[in-house]
């Protein structure tokens, strides 16, 4: 897990007095964005950490987490390992329904220097509880995933879809993560001094100000340092606003405690990156059911309504057209893609058509680029299984985009460049990764492998790469 220095986040948003967006002083360099990156085996390479709703022993939608470790030539097919609720030394067993893995992120939660595996199974039956949900850790080691912790409900009368969301942040700002999960209800649990053999030290409630019987609609939660005070703050988003109503909200939480401020915009997917290179972390928010996608500016007074920027594909430098059901949005993702010293923004736009006839929802991805004076459309670039080198071909209902991800798998300072298509192969999905250069995504030596090629099974609906890891601080 790497991030940057939590003691000079403070010093740097003190020191730079800028509008929104920015640019650093003349004579300063941009500050180096240390992206968050999943390493399960502490090798120095990016791994990518999928989800999909695999068949399992008999078991329809039980679940399965794939474990793509990268190398000098970044990921392959042949480099992956699947992992079930029947893994051994996993937590629980394999059951239909379950969706084990429907949320996972990742981060060093024992601070053993290798990537923790957190997989949440919300629709595990807990007892008599059905849809109760579970939680487990999975440790990372030399050789992958080893063994794993259940972190137990504290309160599985209160809610069900325990472990429905999920991120790490350092909320204490102690230099160790915790782990806050979402559930049905409004409240979020937050777990800190996580170990392998005695599970969470300590674990506090934070009830948010989403309305309660809105609540199955808060649908993210994310963590980042907005106001560089050395804690990470919580982000609560979602498609209703606090007060039930259907506007949309995300609610920023300081530190993942006290009063939050409200930003007027639904965030049913949200990340962390600094993409104006102050020291500061920046909010990212997919708005999905508005085609759009708003970065709200971090600095030292936090994140306000005022300091925001909004990017569809009417953006200039965005190439397509704003269409009612393209879904630009559903899926964001930060990372330093041409190693600039900003983070960039992956964006999946996964219900686009490319063309048209059979190539209905076929989607693409689009990757949206960082500067001194924050993110910018110059540079966009749009990417399908139509572009020159990505393997595949646009086909109807393929939703490629359905996730994005950013991290250096090869170890070349550049991050690469993760997709999905979900429902690629009657919903079976496939997997895509595209290289980070100093021009941007590069198609030269894409690899791209299905859910058979991963060694999922294609019993039933598979969609292999639903779900994408977020690494620890919401990047």
């Amino acid at each position: 897990m790497q991030h940057r220095s939590r003691a000079a986040a403070p010093v740097i948003a003190a020191a730079i007095a800028a509008g929104l967006f920015g640019a650093a002083p003349a004579h300063a360099a941009p500050a180096v964005t240390h992206q968050g990156q999943s390493d399960v085996n502490g090798d120095g390479y990016g791994d990518l950490v999928t989800g999909s709703e695999a068949t399992v022993a008999g078991a329809s939608r039980a679940g399965a987490l794939v474990v793509n470790t990268g190398s000098s030539s970044g990921v392959s097919a042949t480099r992956t390992k699947v992992i079930t609720q029947n893994t051994a030394g996993v937590p629980g067993a394999a059951e239909a329904g379950d969706r084990f893995g429907s949320a996972v992120v990742t981060g060093d939660l024992n601070g053993d220097g290798y990537t923790d595996v957190v997989a949440g199974t919300p629709h595990e039956k807990v007892g008599s509880d059905v849809d109760g949900g579970t939680v487990a850790v999975l440790w990372g080691s030399s050789s992958g995933i080893s063994g794993g912790t259940t972190i137990a409900d504290p309160a599985p009368t209160a809610h069900d879809l325990f472990g429905d969301h999920l991120t790490i942040g350092d909320y204490d700002g102690d230099g160790r993560p915790e782990l806050a999960v979402g559930s049905s209800r409004n409240d979020v649990w937050i777990f800190s001094g996580i170990a392998k053999t005695s599970g969470a030290a300590a674990r506090r409630e934070l009830v948010t100000g989403v309305a309660p019987d809105s609540a199955a609609y808060y649908t993210s939660l994310t963590s980042g340092d907005f106001d560089g005070d050395g804690r990470d703050d919580l982000v609560v988003g979602g498609r209703y606003d606090e007060d039930g109503s259907f506007d949309g909200a995300a609610l920023v939480y300081p530190g993942a405690s006290g009063t939050y401020t409200a930003l007027p915009d639904e965030a049913p997917a949200a990340a962390a990156g600094d993409v104006d290179g102050d020291g500061v972390d920046d909010l990212v928010l997919g708005s999905p059911d508005d085609n759009k996608v708003t970065v709200y500016a971090g600095g030292a007074s936090g994140l306000t309504a005022s300091a925001r920027r909004t990017f569809t594909q009417e953006t200039p430098g965005v190439a397509g057209a704003t269409e009612d059901a393209d879904s630009f949005g559903d899926t964001v993702a930060t990372g330093d893609v041409n190693h600039d010293g900003y983070a960039d923004v992956a964006v999946g736009n996964d219900f686009e058509t490319i063309g048209s006839g059979s190539a209905l929802n076929s989607g693409e991805a689009v990757v949206l680029y960082g500067s001194a004076d924050g993110l910018t459309g110059t540079g966009a670039q749009v990417l399908h299984q139509g572009t020159a080198g990505v393997p595949g071909a646009n086909e109807g209902y393929d939703r490629f985009g359905g996730s994005v991800r950013l991290t250096d798998t090869n170890r070349d300072g550049y991050a690469d460049l993760a997709v999905a298509a979900p429902t690629e192969n009657k919903s079976n999905g496939a997997l895509w990764s595209l290289r980070g250069s100093a021009k941007g995504v590069t198609t030269s030596q894409a690899v791209s492998f299905s859910a058979a090629t991963a060694k999922v099974s294609s019993a039933d609906y598979t969609y292999f790469g639903q779900w994408m890891a977020t690494d620890a601080y919401g990047e």
